[in-house]
């Protein structure tokens, strides 16, 4: 097994896993809430040591051993990273916590250790939705979409993750596929996001709840989840969009080429 290669995907996934702490950074700013400065060590530390192994020069394409690889430790190495803005923060003094909430979201198992979800700061709760997403299509597939330069047979990698919605490819290029899946993905997370807030819930609400739906993992801003808001059009929203979600994604790519005798023959 070639170590080069896998540490440089390592370095990619750190690397972009600290810009996806950003929008919960600026949140934290504008809010003036305690976990600002745990989010700005989170983002300095793994941006830098991303950027450190994202530089390492390869002269190989992934092969199947280095693919597995990369998925096994990139999802443990997002697990911990990702659990460093809770310990810092003091939002949980333990980090054992913080790693099974980052952990419960990446894999979009959706189990929490927070009793009173209300207390968090809002950028806590949107980065611990935020996971949801991401591991909702899978945090590779999100890569190869920005990051190419990992190699032309770093279809390797999809076929690894095993939680993505494809396993080959929809267009010649794999960065190609991989975009197309997350348009497709982020199309259907607004269209999720527009119907909650036709549902009545404000704005914040409805994107974290558009984040868990999404993600097929159901972190809520509020205790008692979507029975907060008493509403029946938002509970059957959420019922008929997660089945949604759960199927694969590339059956819809299909559909909207107007293919539909070969999505309907493809496994999901």
């Amino acid at each position: 097994m070639n170590l080069k290669v896998v540490l440089k995907v390592l370095g990619t996934v750190m690397f972009w896993e600290s810009v996806l702490m950003i929008p919960s950074l600026i949140i934290s700013i504008i809010d003036n809430s305690y976990d600002r400065d745990a989010f700005i060590v989170s983002i300095i530390l793994l941006g830098f040591i991303g950027q450190m192994l994202k530089s390492i020069k390869v002269t190989v394409n992934i092969r199947k051993r280095e693919a597995y690889a990369s998925v096994a430790l990139s999802w443990l190495m997002l697990s911990l990273s990702g659990a460093l803005q809770y310990y810092i923060s003091g939002t949980t003094p333990n980090y054992l916590d913080a790693l099974f909430e980052t952990a419960s979201g990446f894999t979009t198992t959706g189990a929490t250790i927070f009793t009173n979800v209300e207390s968090l700061p809002r950028s806590i709760l949107f980065w611990r939705s935020f996971t949801l997403w991401i591991g909702g299509m899978g945090v590779l597939v999100f890569t190869m979409a920005l990051a190419p330069s990992l190699g032309a047979r770093s279809i390797f990698l999809m076929r690894a993750e095993l939680p993505g919605p494809s396993s080959g490819k929809l267009v010649p290029k794999l960065s190609d596929t991989a975009k197309i899946l997350y348009i497709i993905y982020a199309v259907m997370t607004a269209v999720t996001l527009i119907l909650f807030l036709a549902g009545g819930m404000p704005l914040f609400d409805a994107v974290i709840h558009a984040f868990g739906t999404a993600g097929t993992g159901g972190f809520s801003v509020k205790a008692s989840g979507l029975g907060h808001y008493g509403s029946a059009f938002i509970e059957w929203t959420t019922l008929v969009l997660m089945f949604l979600f759960g199927i694969n994604f590339s059956v819809y790519y299909e559909l909207l080429k107007g293919n539909w005798k070969t999505a309907l023959k493809m496994k999901n």
